[in-house]
Formats: C-alpha cells, structure tokens, sequence
C-alpha cells in the first residue's frame, strides 16, 4: 500500500491553497476533470459564467499578496452597484440603510418599526434574539424585516427565517445604527456599507483565471482528476479510490461535510446522525445571454425579495467587466428561489417580464438564451441543530488528523478568501507538528 504525507480531497481553492502552502509528498484527488471546484468558468458562445457571482473580497495580507503574485496586473477593482427591486421601485444595497425611493406608506412602516427597535434596544428591553427573524426584528424594525429580510431571505434558503440562527450574520449583514437608517429614508445615505462595498475580479477570463494560475504553480502529476474516493478509514488512516488504497498521516477533506462521513466507514452511528441533521438549500440558477449591453441599468446585482419573481437575485457579471460577454451584448445570471418550484419555460417568461419592466428589454427576442444549471449544495442553513452537529463532526476528524475545510467541508458561509485561507492555516498546522 503507498503512503503519502498529505492526501487532499478536492481541487477547490482551499484544496489548492493548501498544497501551495503544505510542502512535502502530498496527493489530490478531484471528482471533476479540471481544478477549481465551483471557482469555476463557463464559455456559452462567447459569454463567460461564473457558478453565479464569484467576487474576490480582499482584506487578509498573505491573501493579497498570493493574488498579486499570481495574477500580476490581471485584476480589476471594482466599486460595487448593487440595489434591491420591490414594489416597483429600486432602493440601494443595504435596503436597512437605503429606504429612500420606496412608496411612502411602505417607507412610513420601515422607518417607524427602526426606530421603535432603537427605543427597545435603549431601554433593554426584550429578550436575546433566539433566531434570524428575531434578530431583524430586534436591529432594523418589523417594517424592514416584513418588507426585505424575510421574504428575500426566505426565498434564498427555502425556509423562513424563524428557523434559521442568527450564527452566520456578523460579517455578512450590515446593522446600521438609528441615524444611518434615518438619513438613509431621507435620501442623505452616500455610506457604502457591507464587506464587499468593493471587490475585485480577473482581469481577462473569469474567476476561473485565479485556481488556474494556482495549479500552474504545481506539480500536475500530483493531482488525480475525474477520481472519487470510494472509502476511508479515520483509524488505519487510508483512503480507497479506483482499485488503490493509499495511507496518509494526515487527511484534507473540502467534500461537502455529509458525504465526508457517508465516506468513512468507521464513523460512529452517532457521527452519521449528526451528518444527517445537516442542511443545505440547493443551488439553481440560469446562465443568461442578451443582445443589450447594459442590463439592469448598470447594477452588478439587483436583489428581489417579492414572491412574483421566482428568482431571489439577479446579477449581471459583464456590468462589472464588458469582456465577460462579446461586443453589442451582455450576460446574466438568475438565482432560482428555493421555497417555490417554476418549470423552466415559466421561469424564462418571468425573468423576460421583469426585464421589460425594469427596461433592460423592450422584446423577448433580445434574451438569446438561457442555460439552467444546479448544483446539490447552495447555502448552509443555521437551523438550530446546525452547530452542535457540525461541531460534533469536526472535532471527531480532527482528532484523527482529519481536517474538513473549504465552504461546504467546513460546512458555513464564507468567501473565496476564506477558503484560501483554510487551506493556509491547515498548512500552518502541519508544519507545527
């Protein structure tokens, strides 16, 4: 039986940061034919998809520094245009802080519940919040939470709110204080809030460009594409795939973190149930080409909490860079709402009224195609059984050398940056012995 130092499982960006960062005689394996896992670019005709919007978020110096190096003078930056579309009116991204333009009495019940919520908090009154819808209450007010949180939210996971902790929120929805709310209902918000106000994107070639220039600075005959592990054993420390069975002394996983315990036969009967306790919304959205060349007036995204549009967001990659579509055109792509289900025909239909409405199109013939595509695993839902069984699962690889990185084996919500930085800190680990 071989033997390698590090065997990984996955090709992604964290798989690949790690072996960057690790040293020594390691091994990938990686189910797909190429790297990149979901970092990955689609060429339909001419126009270049990302698994819908995949923008780079900055902040940690090595990060900033391997990016540099890898794509020397091949990244842009870019300043964010993003704005909510409700009730036939656009207000800016973050709705909390952007009330500004919505029909007056839906801007009298938002403005007023913020500022009852701001009294609550003054005086303590209330208790913790105990789940998201809690928390939208407890910081933007009923109004924001019925007219936005909710709804938008509800569509993107596929469950309401109330069922959802509020664990994954502390970097990723902006709380504005009282008074930003209140300039924001005025019109005085000029506050680009959020941890991706800007970002930054391949230059040429999509998002796909970043794990391609990682794997050219490796061994190629290292990595084993279009291979899956069959089985694994934690206590003798192998991994079986095809018809070889080859030890490790140590086991890097980025396999969704269900599938990772299906995997490992010698996983208890307790660790399968707490795998089975995780869940995930599934991620389905349409790839779309159009003959205009600024769709959305220009937005890079637009969010889209009402129920008669069965798509929660709709974003436009070559609003950002014109080179991701060609010349005279323009691409989208539409993220299908996860607490309805629209056959596709009727999903075209709605997404080609929408455009007539908001005027990015004046005939069906301008949409030129559209290209449906899923994938199993969307976002992680933080219901309340999610952190003790995830912790539970996790702590049991780690204290059998294995680690279980990445989005989904990590199981959370986090950036590309964060997968690179997965892969970084494993590696750390390793070295320290």
């Amino acid at each position: 039986m071989d033997r390698k130092e590090t065997i990984v499982l996955g090709a992604g960006l964290s798989g690949l940061s790690t072996v960057i960062h690790v040293g020594g005689d390691w091994l990938v394996l990686e189910r797909e034919g190429r790297p990149g896992g979901l970092t990955r670019t689609e060429d339909i005709d001419g126009f270049l998809f990302d698994c819908t919007g995949h923008w780079l978020h900055l902040r940690d110096e090595r990060v900033k520094r391997m990016a540099a190096e890898l794509l020397p003078d091949g990244l842009s930056t870019v300043v964010r245009r993003a704005a909510i579309y409700t009730n036939r009116s656009f207000t800016r991204y973050p709705f909390q802080a952007n009330l500004c333009g919505l029909p007056s009495q839906i801007l009298r019940e938002c403005l007023q519940g913020a500022v009852e919520a701001a009294v609550r908090r003054a005086g303590r009154g209330g208790a913790k919040p105990r789940n998201f819808l809690e928390y939208a209450n407890f910081h933007f007010g009923e109004g924001i939470a019925r007219h936005f949180i909710v709804p938008y939210n509800t569509k993107l996971w596929g469950v309401s709110p109330d069922q959802v902790t509020a664990e994954w929120t502390q970097r990723f929805v902006p709380v504005p204080d009282v008074a930003q709310i209140v300039d924001g209902a005025l019109g005085f918000s000029r506050e680009a809030m959020g941890y991706n106000a800007t970002f930054l994107y391949p230059t040429r070639g999509g998002i796909e460009t970043l794990p391609r220039a990682m794997f050219a600075r490796l061994p190629a005959d290292r990595f084993l594409f279009s291979t899956r592990p069959r089985r694994i054993r934690a206590a003798e420390r192998w991994v079986e795939f095809g018809t070889e069975r080859v030890r490790f002394d140590r086991l890097v996983s980025s396999v969704p973190l269900p599938e990772l315990v299906d995997l490992t036969e010698d996983a208890p009967p307790a660790l399968r149930r707490a795998a089975r306790r995780l869940r995930c919304s599934v991620l389905r959205y349409v790839n779309v080409g159009l003959s205009v060349e600024r769709p959305l007036d220009g937005e890079h995204w637009l969010y889209l909490p009402e129920a008669r549009f069965p798509f929660y967001r709709v974003g436009s990659a070559s609003n950002a860079l014109p080179g991701l579509a060609p010349t005279g055109a323009s691409s989208l792509y539409v993220e299908l709402a996860n607490d309805q289900a629209v056959p596709d025909g009727d999903v075209v239909r709605a997404l080609a009224e929408f455009l007539k409405e908001i005027g990015t199109i004046q005939r069906d013939s301008q949409l030129l195609f559209a290209a449906f595509r899923e994938h199993p695993y969307g976002y992680v839902i933080f219901d309340r059984h999610c952190a003790r069984a995830r912790a539970s699962i996790l702590d049991w690889f780690e204290a059998r050398g294995i680690d279980s990185i990445g989005r989904y084996g990590g199981w959370t919500y986090n950036s590309m940056e964060d997968a690179i930085l997965d892969g970084i800190r494993v590696a750390d680990r390793a070295r320290k012995g």
